[in-house]
């Protein structure tokens, strides 16, 4: 990692001063992290799921995780896709429905995104660009809630608000 053409001369010395006290080793294990067979599984379960809205919103119901982080590991490689703006990512971990969102827009801010689908359902937070929220369920069917929250999403983003959305693959 390196400084950019447009960095300013505070960004600068932050970078300088925090450059020298990087683990180079501890990253690269971060980086390189192993995972098990199970995470192929859940991302190819979540690729075949995907669905694209307006050609650059990306939905995918991931049903059952493994653990918590999965929705928003891959709501960061569903934005890597090209002309994607907006990526939301759903599934259930224990008792809670999870959303992940990521955000490309300049205009509306992943955070307000994600406060605005979830509601006084249960809790949300973010900012520009990343986002997340939750949702105790205890009675309700958990693709039923989250088909809600994406016609919300849908809604609010003003994209075509056909449920199925068009596959991904």
């Amino acid at each position: 990692m390196g400084l950019g053409r447009n960095t300013s001369p505070a960004d600068t010395a932050a970078y300088l001063f925090l450059q020298p006290q990087v683990d180079v080793d501890a990253l690269v294990q971060i980086e390189r992290a192993q995972v098990s067979a199970s995470y192929f599984k859940s991302l190819t379960s979540a690729i075949q799921a995907a669905r694209l809205f307006d050609n650059d919103l990306v939905v995918s119901y991931l049903g059952v995780m493994k653990y918590p982080d999965l929705g928003a590991e891959i709501a960061d490689l569903f934005l890597r896709l090209q002309g994607i703006k907006w990526v939301i990512c759903i599934g259930v971990y224990e008792n809670d429905l999870i959303l992940s969102v990521r955000s490309r827009s300049q205009r509306i801010r992943a955070g307000d995104l994600a406060r605005r689908i979830i509601g006084t359902k249960g809790t949300a937070g973010g900012h520009g660009t990343m986002a997340g929220g939750q949702i105790r369920f205890l009675q309700q069917d958990p693709v039923q809630l989250s088909n809600q929250l994406v016609k919300s999403a849908l809604q609010y983003l003003k994209a075509n608000d056909a449920l199925d959305g068009k596959p991904l693959i």
